[in-house]
């Protein structure tokens, strides 16, 4: 499954981790949820009436082939908003005797359907459970559920589709819904002859078993492979398609569905999805098991989309690319997802996670693959330049005492829910990544070979991983000091990340002490935890960053290593982590900081992009919770003025924003502008609003960051340009911006308050039927600092009859909370009042919880704690686990922003005003000389 991150216009829009170890939940037992496992299922027979004229409930009936594993009076599976009808239990030895006696349905959230038999069930004999019964259509997007679209001359359409993942097949039919009860499935559907596009997993069958039923249509589909029931997907349709039919790239049968006009948008899934699964086929030496690949578009989606094995759904603006109407952004976003997705075929359906415990199993290696996969196919985009962005940002996440570790216990469905999170996904793709690099890129190959090919159709623990990759190390010519498994465990069973304080032992030493600790963002926290930590070097006396393999390892212990460098005595300076393929920090001595910025003030390109980007963030991140003065990060900020990378100048750019928030209000926030405003002075003139057709994939996002800065920080040019554009965009709607530049020319147009210019872009998110343009608009109304339309567009969270969709609604209130300070207090105080009414109307997945996570970076002061509080305290009776631990991390944020203001807000503004001031001086003499010799020439 992949959690949308709904464009990076809304910032980090992801989920704020989990922890159920909290002041709620602390020392209870869970294990109860679990199911028995007293017996297991085999296969499934199901039977499904899904009539989309019928908004409430569904008819269905399921048989289950089941054998005991002990003797036994009783079956326990899972329903959830169901009605059972009738039950019937009877053995292969005597199939006409019934000898079900009752059963009871729970009202809480285990979701047990407890069947108990007359006679005993004999331990290994098979059994078949048959169960009729009424379902409910979610109202939520879990489950099966109705979505619906506007058909042009037509009117409002309606569709069936559903999202089973991770809880919720138990909402499809009664089964065990684990994730380790594996079994073959068969499944009919009956469908109204008016929707005539009905599919399942499979491909129909021709030797047709079901009756007909009158006034239905019945599509019976092939049986599937061994699966979980997780994976299962049902849509009924009067979608339209393209096909690989008649010139496949991929010898499987390819589908792309959508609503019916929109079919040209769908060719570029149809032509990447093809080429992405035959690089992953070739890659894992895996071939894809099902008989076919449909990709279905829906309008409504919990998710950005779910790996559905043979019927993958996604988000509309997850799958369709619209030319001129699609960003660059969201066209590399549906690359990513698709590449996600398909990931997921091997790495979640072939093996699965054991419990949800291990969704990291699933999703990791999905958020790892969407880079490195996608790279395969469109090198060009540079995916795994990219990706140190990625893990840059997911130390924000994880840089708080109360997250939750990639291997996390989880239980109840609001946990299961939870576990989705920027841990599972990105904190743990990045791990992944750090593997590639320190076994090096083939044995990791290899060992996920292995581990597909001995674990294929099976449920399984990371230790299952772990003997496969050290299958493949001990193989190969290449070794690492410890057990793999000794090493992973730490870095999956523990929260956070280390950071590595590197000295020189002395100025003309060879060697080098590193010792580490956990890094988090509020230093009145600590914590024991140790990494083994893989480390290598650059020398500037041979600045070779291309071997990423491990140099040397430090150990979980607390002395400090002492480390041999030949030749360090000689060097210049020095950089640990080369292309930060480990996932962590790294500190220096001052002595190196000062010659880091040295080197790349006077020749950047000496340092490899990527350890450019990482020197930056570190800096300002070591900076931000004092491990390391500010001054040396604004040295080494300096050299932004001539880095023409989007790379570096995307890392940099997100480890400034910081600053901007907690100056903001202070004296100092017109000189950080002003710095911000001379730094990217030459960007904004080389790059300017208009793409060109020589500029490279990334230099959209490129650009957009130069527009955003100089706009918001108010140079007149980008900000009187960006006016005449929504201008003439107002007064010729047909002649459409470049799509790229949309959000930033918007957010300026609507900062001013201009209440037509809302109204204007209001009307057009009203009008557009394409998925990518409302998300664009969506994410630029938040920017209006008209009080009136702002609390409008606030409102269409809460208000039931607004045009925004479920999945949407938390953008709303998201990019309000992104456009300025003063629109993020609004925010805050809408969300404190309306809480309630909010967490019931956004999708559940991720809804409020990204809400959170855009507040978590935003609130600052002890206003903002006291208001934290009152949240809290107003709303803690309904908040969900994952809520619970979105506030612990806003709370651990604001107490270590706290903290900055008394610590370092002197030497920031210090170091900004003496600065400028020079250069006002400078600026000052200038003007002189002119004047003078302008006095001169004219003799005045």
């Amino acid at each position: 499954m992949y959690l949308l991150l709904l464009v990076s216009l809304l910032g980090s829009a992801i989920s704020v981790p989990l922890s159920i170890e909290d002041d709620v939940t602390k020392n209870v037992n869970y294990e109860h949820y679990l199911l028995p496992g007293e017996s297991y299922p085999t296969f499934y027979d199901v039977r499904l009436f899904l009539n989309p004229n019928v908004a409430e409930s569904f008819n269905g009936d399921v048989s289950i082939r089941v054998i005991p594993i002990r003797n036994t009076n009783e079956i326990v599976i899972h329903a959830m908003e169901i009605q059972i009808n009738s039950i019937i239990v009877s053995s292969d030895s005597n199939p006409q005797q019934n000898i079900f006696q009752n059963f009871s349905l729970v009202t809480d959230d285990t979701h047990f359907l407890r069947i108990r038999t007359s006679t005993p069930l004999i331990a290994a004999q098979p059994y078949t459970v048959q169960i009729s019964y009424v379902g409910r259509y979610a109202d939520n997007m879990f489950g099966i559920y109705l979505s619906t679209y506007e058909e042009p001359g037509v009117g409002t359409e309606r569709l069936i589709t559903s999202q089973l993942q991770p809880t919720f097949a138990r909402r499809a039919f009664p089964c065990y819904d684990e994730p380790s009860y594996k079994a073959v499935f068969r499944t009919t559907i009956y469908a109204p002859p008016e929707y005539p596009v009905v599919r399942s997993n499979m491909p129909e069958r021709t030797d047709l078993l079901k009756p007909e039923v009158l006034g239905f249509r019945k599509f019976e589909f092939q049986d599937t492979l061994l699966m979980s029931s997780y994976l299962l997907a049902y849509l009924v349709s009067k979608f339209e398609y393209v096909t690989n039919e008649q010139s496949p790239i991929y010898n499987v049968p390819f589908r792309v569905y959508s609503r019916p006009g929109t079919q040209n948008t769908a060719s570029f899934a149809l032509d990447f999805g093809q080429r992405n699964m035959l690089a992953l086929e070739n890659y894992t030496e895996f071939a894809y098991a099902f008989p076919k690949m449909d990709k279905a578009a829906v309008p409504d989606f919990a998710a950005g989309a779910m790996e559905n094995w043979g019927l993958v759904i996604y988000r509309e603006v997850a799958l369709l690319v619209q030319d001129g109407i699609t960003t660059t952004n969201t066209r590399q976003n549906i690359g990513r997802i698709i590449c996600h997705e398909n990931v997921h075929m091997w790495f979640g359906n072939e093996v699965s996670p054991l419990t949800w415990t291990y969704t990291w199993l699933n999703e990791g290696f999905a958020n790892f693959f969407e880079n490195f996969g996608t790279d395969l196919v469109l090198p060009e985009w540079r995916m795994m330049d990219q990706f140190v962005l990625l893990l840059q940002n997911v130390f924000q996440n994880d840089a708080v005492l109360s997250v939750n570790p990639m291997t996390h216990p989880v239980y109840t469905p609001s946990q299961i829910l939870g576990t989705f999170n920027a841990v599972a996904y990105q904190k743990s793709g990045s791990v992944i990544r750090m593997m590639q690099h320190f076994l090096t890129p083939e044995v990791f190959r290899r060992g996920l070979v292995i581990y597909l090919r001995n674990n294929s159709r099976r449920a399984v623990s990371p230790q299952e991983l772990y003997t496969a990759l050290q299958q493949a190390l001990d193989e190969s010519s290449h070794s690492i000091p410890y057990p793999l498994s000794a090493v992973l465990d730490r870095w999956t069973n523990q929260g956070g990340f280390p950071f590595l304080t590197v000295r020189r032992s002395a100025p003309s030493a060879e060697s080098i002490f590193i010792s580490q600790e956990r890094f988090l963002t509020n230093r009145e926290l600590n914590s024991t935890d140790r990494w083994h930590v893989p480390v290598n070097w650059v020398l500037s006396t041979n600045p070779d960053f291309s071997d990423t393999s491990p140099q040397a390892w430090v150990p979980p212990s607390f002395p400090a290593l002492a480390v041999d460098i030949p030749g360090l005595s000689n060097a210049e300076w020095y950089i640990i982590n080369k292309q930060q393929t480990g996932y962590y920090r790294v500190n220096y001595d001052e002595e190196n900081w000062q010659a880091l910025a040295k080197v790349l003030n006077e020749s950047h390109q000496t340092i490899h992009l990527l350890n450019r980007a990482q020197i930056v963030d570190d800096a300002f991140n070591l900076a931000r919770n004092g491990r390391l003065n500010y001054v040396h990060a604004f040295e080494i900020s300096r050299y932004l003025v001539a880095e023409t990378d989007y790379i570096a100048w995307a890392s940099a750019n997100s480890a400034l924003s910081y600053l901007e928030v907690v100056l903001s209000g202070s004296e100092a926030y017109d000189l950080f502008r002003t710095y911000m405003l001379e730094l990217s002075d030459p960007l904004y003139k080389r790059l300017g609003f208009a793409a060109q057709p020589t500029d490279e994939h990334v230099t959209a996002y490129h650009r957009n960051i130069i527009l955003n800065i100089n706009c918001r920080f108010g140079n007149e040019h980008c900000v009187n340009r960006s006016q005449e554009l929504l201008e003439e965009f107002r007064n010729n709607p047909s002649q459409r911006l470049d799509p790229d530049i949309q959000t930033t020319v918007f957010c300026s147009g609507l900062r001013g308050g201009d209440v037509n210019n809302f109204n204007f872009l209001w009307n057009q998110y009203l009008a557009s039927t394409d998925s990518s343009e409302q998300s664009i608009l969506l994410n630029a109304l938040g920017c209006t600092s008209n009080a009136e339309r702002r609390d409008f567009y606030l409102k269409q969270v809460i208000d039931d009859n607004s045009p925004v969709r479920e999945q949407d609604k938390h953008s709303v209130v998201v990019s309000v909370i992104n456009a300025s300070p003063e629109n993020m207090e609004v925010a805050l105080d809408f969300v404190i009042e309306h809480f309630a009414e909010i967490q019931k109307r956004v999708q559940g997945l991720t809804g409020t919880t990204n809400i959170l996570n855009a507040f978590a970076r935003r609130l600052t002061t002890r206003g903002h704690s006291t208001k934290i509080d009152t949240f809290f305290d107003r709303h803690q009776s309904i908040f969900s686990a994952g809520e619970l631990a979105g506030i612990a991390a806003i709370r651990e944020n604001i107490q270590a922003s706290i903290a900055w203001s008394d610590q370092h807000y002197d030497t920031v503004y210090s170091w900004l005003n003496e600065n400028f001031r020079s250069s006002a001086s400078i600026l000052s003499s200038s003007l002189l000389i002119i004047i003078s010799i302008f006095i001169t020439i004219y003799n005045l």
